[in-house]
Formats: C-alpha cells, sequence, structure tokens
C-alpha cells in the first residue's frame, strides 16, 4: 500500500538528553508520547498541557498555525523539558502533523502515541485507564479509543463500564486515542492527502483491513466536543457537527473518498455513512447558519472526492464564501 506518512521527517532535536518519565506509564505497556496539534490554540491550551504532564514519557506539540506560529509564544509549563515543539509555519492539515508526531514517538522509543486535539481535556486517569484497556484485550490492538464525555450534552460516546472493559469498533476519533506507533508507520501513517477531517475513520478501517483491532474505552477519559454548537440532530444518525464551509467541503470529499475506498470490505459502516452525509446535507440546508455557502462547499466536496481531486481545497468559492442566504 502506498505510504502516506510525512516526506519530510520530523526534527529530531529535543530526543537527546532528556529523561523519559518511565513512572508516568507502565512501562512493560512501553512508553506513551502525548502528540498534540495545534491551530491557533486559545490561552487555556497550555493547563491543559500542564494536566498532561505527569501522565506521559513525552509531548510533542506540532503547530501547524501559519508565519511564526502561536505555541512558540505561550507561557509554557515550568516542567518543558519533556515537551518538544514542531512549528511548521504553515497548516499543513491535521494528517501531517499526526505523522509527524508518529515519528517523534519512535525516534524517542515509545510504543504508544497517544494523539489529541489542542482542545480535549483530559482526565488525570487517561493514560492509566487506555493502558489498563490493552492489557485487558488479547489481541493486540492498532488503536485504543478513548471514551468521552460531550461537555454541551453531558452525554458518552458509548455507555460507560468498568475501567478495564471496551467495546470493538469499526472506527473511534482521534482525539484521546493511544496508537501503536510502530503499526501505524508500517501501514502507512495517516493519509495526507485528506488534509483535515475523516483522517482518523479511513486509518481505522485501513488498521481493520490489515487484520488489527480498534476499541474504545468504556470507561471516560475526556471531555471532547466535535464541532461547533448549533449542529442537527437526526433521528437514528445522531447529532451532525456543526462546521464552517470548508469543513464541510472536506467532510464530504473525504468520506466520499473512504467509502469507494472500503465499501466492499465495510458496507455497513460505508452505508450508515452516507446515510449521515446526505440526510446532514437537508438538515444543513434548512437548519443551519450559512445553509447556501454549506451546501454549495458540500457539492465541491462531493465532487472533487468522486474525480479524487484531494490535498488541501482550492475552490475559492469555499475558501471565501459569499455572503447570501444563511
Amino acid at each position: 500500500m502506498k505510504s502516506h506518512t510525512a516526506e519530510n521527517a520530523v526534527s529530531r532535536a529535543g530526543t537527546e538528553g532528556v529523561p523519559l518519565r518511565e513512572d508516568a506509564c507502565d512501562a512493560s505497556q512501553g512508553l506513551v508520547c502525548a502528540v498534540v496539534v495545534a491551530y491557533y490554540p486559545d490561552e487555556e491550551f497550555k493547563t491543559r498541557l500542564r494536566g498532561l504532564l505527569p501522565q506521559v514519557a513525552r509531548v510533542v506539540v506540532v503547530d501547524n498555525t501559519p508565519a511564526e506560529g502561536v505555541v512558540r509564544q505561550l507561557d509554557l509549563p515550568g516542567d518543558a523539558a519533556n515537551i518538544h515543539l514542531v512549528s511548521n509555519r504553515a497548516n499543513l492539515g491535521i494528517s501531517a502533523a499526526l505523522n509527524q508526531g508518529l515519528h517523534y514517538a519512535l525516534s524517542a522509543g515509545c510504543k504508544w502515541a497517544l494523539t489529541l486535539d489542542q482542545d480535549t481535556q483530559c482526565f488525570p486517569d487517561m493514560v492509566s485507564t487506555l493502558l489498563g484497556v490493552s492489557q485487558a484485550c488479547s489481541l493486540a490492538p492498532a488503536v485504543i479509543g478513548g471514551n468521552y464525555l460531550d461537555p454541551r450534552s453531558k452525554h458518552p460516546k458509548v455507555p460507560i463500564g468498568e475501567a478495564a472493559t471496551f467495546l470493538v469498533q469499526k472506527t473511534v476519533i482521534t482525539s484521546g486515542s493511544l496508537v501503536d506507533v510502530r503499526l501505524a508507520l508500517a501501514i502507512g501513517g495517516f493519509r495526507e492527502d485528506y488534509f483535515i477531517d475523516q483522517v482518523d475513520h479511513e486509518f481505522c478501517l485501513r488498521a481493520r483491513a490489515h487484520g488489527h483491532q480498534v476499541i474504545i474505552s468504556r470507561k471516560p477519559v475526556m471531555t471532547h466536543s466535535v464541532g461547533e454548537s448549533g449542529g442537527v440532530r437526526l433521528p437514528l444518525l445522531g447529532a451532525l457537527p456543526n462546521h464552517p464551509p470548508v469543513r464541510k467541503y472536506y467532510i464530504a470529499r473525504n468520506t466520499v473518498v473512504t467509502v469507494m475506498t472500503y465499501w466492499r470490505r465495510e458496507p455497513d459502516w460505508c452505508l450508515r455513512r452516507l446515510a449521515r452525509l446526505l440526510l446532514g446535507l437537508g438538515g444543513m440546508a434548512l437548519l443551519e447558519k450559512q445553509g447556501f455557502a454549506k451546501v454549495r462547499a458540500f457539492a465541491g466536496g462531493i465532487a472533487d472526492g468522486l474525480r479524487g481531486r484531494m490535498g488541501p481545497c482550492t475552490r475559492e468559492s469555499v475558501l471565501r464564501p459569499r455572503s447570501g442566504i444563511s
């Protein structure tokens, strides 16, 4: 399979001479490196980092904020010796940033990468819970997703259970997932031509296609919001997150490409995903703000997905939508 790892190897600076925090995780399960992708992070970002430090051996922050970046300007926690910053000075997309993080974790000798969004609030026992799940799973999983509470609805992603219990899943979200570093790189890493959206789902389906398990903890390990407030909730399909037009483009395009790739192997997942996509189109047009701009972006995404036109969006109508029908 074609490799999707980053062409430019991540800088190895900062991996030498910094002791790994073996006390931060179960050494028998391998060290954990947190990979946090940043893009214009808020002021609370450093507080969330501080809460993460005691749980992991290393933290690598991949800053996709253009120009000089933002993370470098923040007053990072005092215990910053185990924090490594990769400043891209451009938005390379979440998949490229995740691949940079995987390469850093590999160079640091870590078995697991804990992939995180910049706004995810981790619980203090997050890593120990996920490592406990890895021990409880008889087949070595490629990805261990973390159950989470939505701060708006207060509902968990999956039914809550005991700490070491888990459910087998077809896909899990990127944030709050333990990813087996060597295995992830062996199957090609995250698809960089997706840029953003559906990156996690495609990776999980590819891992399953290679015979690996994808599971999720039943114990919540974080609070996490998907999209902005004001999304649409549909019967049977659940909540559809509210996103700006450009994100609707990527969601539509990358869903089409993922379905075309995996429909034979994962027909039930693909049918459900298509249903969410198409029914969500109606709800988006009728109930969400910027409905016209979102529908136009959505249609452009479907067209580009069918053509196989990948990478960063170049459609001016999507990047700079006209104000008009809302």
